[in-house]
């Protein structure tokens, strides 16, 4: 036993140590591609957030004076209407090597150093140090028609105060402020093409690899026509990728298409379609289907209405609302549902998964705020976006996790099934070779069976001359003479005689088998059977007694003659059928799993031990082994 347990624990510290190397790589390869995905020359976003002024101050001006506002205050203000962000750029900012200063081109706006008109993009309106007045065509411009404000700052611009007066044109919302240079901008490009190509990149390795795995189970007869969503999925994914990366660099838009529109509602749709058919339950099935086609529908009305010239009445409304949250929030619920009602392996896999996931969020997030902030920031934009309604981010990152979490559970089970294929195949092998060695024992008792009956029509055909003798002796009146010869018959046939082992015709059929072949090896057989014609299970029994005997027939010819024993002993105790096979071996004997093991040569006793334990297991029995006193003893017991 503590040899075993040894062997466990190696075993356990083994995969131990493999799944430590194993993340270990992970991790670097993850660092690897950050930093080419990141920059250490990255913008300095200085946009005011619901939860944090970024050290900005808002105030309006009424009546010649200024009164500050807030964040809340902004957001509500309606459009026209002049508001002002002031703040002093310091030495930090200057020594980032920041040159120029980014504003949307969403809005109208006039920037002032230290009081004075700096820059501004609708000249003719009233640009005074807090008396801007903001033209009407301006503030009424489309803004896709805008221009884009970049303004130089000064060589040496620390301690100088910043003010951007702007108002607001189509939505309240904060103006994107951004401190930049030409270098920043340029490696800003390199790491956000490098994102979009390394994330292009990794879905395109997932949909090769869901359809080499497709392909290869179908063609072993595992038709799952499910995958093919999440191989759709991949692809829409990459597509999306590749047609980002060719906004960043624009030299061609070949790729894009109006059709891209259904993108951000199929990335999420196609995931959830795949979950919903692992759902076992008819019940849960049916009422999150409902769920996902109501939200699918609703969510593909407005790219549908955009293809044909928009949805002027309720669009903005449908634009608005979240409406692909209710088969997230569905998601849940019904898969812990799954989980717990049906006990449907893969939803349990999908909320570990989710949990995981979460866990690890936290982790990065709390870790990147202690080591420069940069994941910690893109995990605050995607919810403080979710709050203010800017639901694209969260949505495609919802895709992505849903996608790579039914990938992996597509991957299990296709594998699980294909190894499942492999063991019912071993299985089968295994039961043709249990056939096999069943058709052998039955193919030894039917030629004693006939060997017995040869015997009987031969005794039959030497009776009748035996008894034409005894006639003639006696119409003679030999009877001495006919005496003799009586005896002599009598006295043969005792010699000829099979010896009975058992009344039970199938044990007796195999002992007479083996006494016979070792009489000729010249080992002693020793039995001693007290079984009757009671009900036995007669494969099984013969396969056991079959194996048992000629493995104790091998180990003996090991030891020199004389020293060649073979012990069996049968009984029937309390419903139970006890049997007991020992012989003299050669050697020593070690125990393995339960199975002997020769330490001489290393088959003598473990070639067939298993077909016995199999055996015996499939009639609720029990095999036991062991070496006592120079003899190897086998014990069987099966149910009567």
């Amino acid at each position: 036993m503590r040899k075993k347990t040894l062997v466990w624990k190696k075993q356990w510290i083994g995969k131990g140590a493999a799944v430590i190397l194993f993340a270990m790589f992970v991790v670097w390869a993850l660092g690897l591609l950050s930093d080419v995905t990141r920059t250490e020359a990255e913008d300095i976003f200085l946009t005011p957030l619901l939860t944090d002024a970024k050290g900005w101050d808002m105030y309006i001006v009424e009546n010649g004076s200024r009164r500050e506002i807030s964040i809340e205050e902004v957001l509500e203000m309606e459009s026209g209407r002049v508001f002002y962000l002031s703040r002093t750029l310091t030495k930090e900012q200057e020594s980032g090597g920041y040159t120029f200063l980014l504003l949307d081109i969403l809005r109208p706006c006039a920037v002032f150093l230290d009081g004075e008109l700096f820059y501004t993009n609708c000249p003719g309106g009233d640009m005074r140090m807090d008396a801007v007045s903001l033209p009407e065509e301006y503030v009424d411009t489309p803004p896709a028609q805008g221009e884009s404000v970049r303004c130089t700052l000064p060589v040496h611009f620390a301690g100088r105060r910043l003010t951007i007066a702007t108002t607001h044109t189509d939505k309240p919302y904060m103006p994107k402020i951004i401190l930049s240079s030409f270098k920043a901008e340029a490696e800003s490009l390199v790491s956000s093409t490098g994102r979009q190509l390394m994330q292009a990149a990794g879905f395109a390795v997932a949909a090769l690899t869901l359809t080499g795995i497709w392909l290869f189970a179908f063609f072993q007869g595992i038709r799952d026509y499910s995958s093919l969503l999440l191989i759709f999925a991949a692809l829409v994914q990459l597509f999306s990728h590749l047609r980002q990366f060719s906004f960043l660099v624009p030299a061609s838009y070949a790729i894009d298409s109006p059709l891209a529109a259904f993108i951000p509602q199929v990335e999420v749709l196609l995931p959830l379609v795949w979950l919903l058919l692992q759902m076992k339950d008819h019940k849960n099935r049916f009422i999150f289907g409902g769920i996902l086609g109501i939200s699918a529908v609703v969510s593909l009305i407005v790219p549908v209405g955009q293809l044909f010239g928009g949805l002027p009445f309720f669009s903005r409304f449908l634009d608005q609302s979240m409406i692909l949250f209710c088969p997230l929030a569905a998601l849940l619920v019904f898969a812990v549902r799954e989980a717990v009602q049906t006990g449907n392996r893969s939803f349990t896999l999908l909320l570990i998964g989710l949990g995981m996931t979460g866990c690890l969020l936290a982790v990065l997030y709390t870790g990147s705020s202690w080591n420069g902030g940069f994941y910690a920031n893109q995990i605050a934009a995607v919810f403080d976006g979710l709050c203010r309604g800017f639901t694209a981010n969260f949505f495609y990152w919802c895709a992505v996790i849903l996608f790579v979490l039914s990938a992996i559970l597509a991957l299990y089970q296709i594998i699980r099934r294909i190894v499942g294929m492999r063991a019912d195949l071993v299985l089968q092998t295994e039961h043709a070779r249990q056939l096999d060695s069943q058709l052998f024992v039955q193919k030894e008792f039917y030629e004693a069976r006939l060997s017995h009956e040869k015997e009987i029509r031969s005794l039959r055909h030497d009776m009748a001359g035996h008894l034409h003798t005894l006639v003639m002796l006696f119409e003679e009146d030999k009877l001495t003479e006919a005496k003799k010869y009586l005896d002599g018959i009598a006295a043969y046939h005792k010699e000829q005689t099979s010896e009975i082992f058992s009344t039970n015709p199938y044990i007796n059929a195999v002992l007479q088998n083996y006494a016979a072949k070792c009489l000729e090896e010249r080992v002693e057989l020793v039995c001693h059977i007290g079984v009757d014609a009671c009900e036995l299970p007669v494969t099984e029994l013969c396969l056991i007694l079959n194996n048992a005997l000629e493995n104790a027939l091998t180990a003996s010819l090991t030891m020199p003659e004389g020293d060649r024993v073979i012990k069996v002993q049968a009984a029937v105790r309390q419903n139970l059928f006890l049997l007991r096979v020992s012989n003299r071996f050669d050697g020593e004997v070690k125990l393995e799993n339960g199975l002997p093991v020769s330490a001489k040569e290393g088959k003598e006793h473990g070639y067939g031990l298993s077909n016995i334990r199999q055996a015996a297991v499939r009639r609720n029995g029990n095999m036991e082994c062991r070496v006592e006193s120079g003899y190897f003893v086998l014990d069987v017991t099966l149910p009567v």
